[in-house]
Order: C-alpha cells, then sequence, then structure tokens
C-alpha cells in the first residue's frame, strides 16, 4: 500500500519547518503556537478520559490533553524522529504528566489497542498525508477502537479547493487590490497575502498527497457511519485582530465569519474540522 516514507519526516523537518517549532523549541509543548491553540478550542475534551492522538509528531496535542484532565494519553507515530522528539520533550513535564502519556512509533492503519478502548481519537493534520486507501484501512481501526459514546476530533489543511481556485481567484486578487489602496492612503505597508505559486511549501508538496475537499470528507464520514458537523477556522490564513482594519480584511477577503460553515466554507474555508460520533 502507497504511504509517504517516514523518513521524509526528519528531525530537521520538525524542529525548522514544521508549523510551531519555534514555540516547541523554547517551550517543549507547554505553549502552543496560534494556530494549534485556535484549533483545540474545538477538541470536546473532559476529565478522565482515555486518548488516542493518531499522528501525534513532536508530542504537543498529548501533553495538553493530560493537562487537560485526561487519564490516559497515548501518541503514536510512524516516524521514528516524532517519537523521539516527544520523549525527549516528556523529561520537561511534571510527574503527573509524565506518568499519563506513552509515545509509540505506530502505523496508524496496523493498530492491536482492544474494541471500543478510547473516549477520543484525535487527528490533527494527518488526513492530508493520506493516501485514500490507507484512510479506509484507518477509518475501519477508528470504528473499533472507539468507545460507543466516544468522539474523532479531525482537523485538516489545507482545503484543495480554496488552494487552487479561491485563494488563486478571489483572495490574493482582492487582497492586492485592498493592500495597494491602504498603502496608497496611509504611506505604510498593511502586507500583502503570500503569491498563490508560493502558498504550498516544498515540504507540502511532498507530504500533503491527499488533500481534502469538504465533498471528500463527507463522503468518508459517511461511509463509516460518522455524524459531525464539518466546520472551518482559516486560522492559518487570517490576520489577526489588530485592529478593525484586520476584521475588515478578513471579511472582505475570506468572509469571515461565514467561512467558518457551511456552505461557504465549501470554498473559502482554508482548513476544515469535524467531531465525530457514532450513529
Amino acid at each position: 500500500m502507497k504511504r509517504v516514507d517516514p523518513k521524509a519526516y526528519t528531525k530537521k523537518y520538525y524542529l525548522s519547518d514544521c508549523s510551531g517549532y519555534k514555540e516547541y523549541k523554547k517551550t517543549w509543548g507547554k505553549k502552543l503556537e496560534p494556530r494549534l491553540q485556535r484549533i483545540v478550542n474545538e477538541i470536546p475534551l473532559k476529565k478522565g478520559m482515555r486518548v488516542l492522538d493518531i499522528g501525534c509528531g513532536r508530542g504537543e496535542l498529548v501533553f495538553w490533553s493530560a493537562i487537560k484532565g485526561a487519564d490516559v494519553v497515548i501518541g503514536i507515530d510512524y516516524s521514528k524522529n516524532a517519537i523521539i522528539l516527544a520523549n525527549e520533550a516528556i523529561k520537561y513535564y511534571p510527574k503527573k504528566i509524565r506518568s499519563k502519556v506513552k509515545f509509540k512509533i505506530r502505523d496508524a492503519k496496523k493498530l492491536k489497542f482492544h474494541d471500543k478502548s478510547f473516549d477520543a481519537i484525535l487527528m490533527v493534520e494527518v488526513l492530508e498525508h493520506l493516501y485514500k486507501e490507507e484512510q479506509m484501512e484507518i477509518f475501519k481501526q477508528l470504528l473499533r477502537i472507539l468507545k460507543d459514546d466516544g468522539f474523532i476530533f479531525i482537523h485538516t489543511s489545507p482545503n484543495k479547493w480554496f488552494n487552487n481556485f479561491t485563494y488563486k481567484y478571489w483572495c490574493y486578487p482582492i487582497s492586492t487590490i485592498l493592500v495597494n489602496i491602504n498603502n496608497f492612503f496611509t504611506f505604510s505597508d498593511y502586507g500583502n497575502l503570500v503569491h498563490p505559486s508560493k502558498v504550498r511549501t516544498d515540504s507540502h508538496k511532498i507530504m500533503h498527497v491527499n488533500e481534502p475537499d469538504y465533498f471528500s470528507l463527507k463522503k468518508l464520514f459517511n461511509k463509516f457511519k460518522f455524524n459531525g458537523m464539518i466546520k472551518s477556522t482559516n486560522v492559518t490564513v487570517a490576520k489577526p485582530h489588530l485592529s478593525w482594519k484586520d476584521i475588515l480584511f478578513n471579511t472582505i477577503v475570506y468572509f469571515n465569519p461565514l467561512s467558518f460553515f457551511p456552505p461557504f466554507n465549501i470554498f473559502w474555508g482554508n482548513d476544515f474540522y469535524a467531531v465525530l460520533t457514532k450513529r
């Protein structure tokens, strides 16, 4: 079965390219980058839960779950380098947290956990790294190991339609007009968006083998009989709200906040997230 070579996820990638690396190197995951902090606000985690983080990377969400009160948190990743970094970070946490977490090198297509053994399963920015056939195998496993009253939290980015069409033909051109008008009248540089040709980094081109769209996610979730509204945050692309200009910019360029929900996020949502439950 095809997969992205785990050797592509080097230590250098995690410490100099993978989003949030600056905060990680300073705090070992204790402080989340703003993007990830916005995302975890949507996770309905409760104290006492047993949690599995698939594609845990450096381990930030594993530590976050333990700090939030989960009883047991297991982080798995098929990248040896990711697990090495996560096990290095664990040394900088108090014993109470260390006793709750465990990291393992595992392929999510071959999970050996007992049936209905997890209250919560996290998959944050993982689906886009998986070929379609891999997604099918993993969702079979998720259906088996998730408790009947549990949930799966999915976050995936980017929305293929957003990058291919909306960003190129709406966001960037409109942003260019707004920024030029502002800069002309204020004699300042508001800052334009990244050119569409640079919206995908070199690592994205290697690792993002299956960027989703709204309907591909809907089809996947329905196939395995999961319920959950597909929403968006646009946190990766939207400007931080530091002034009224930022709010106006995000409204015109990204249709915020309408683009947080369907049907607007089908094209204007840069990312997708869902809290999935069994039917």
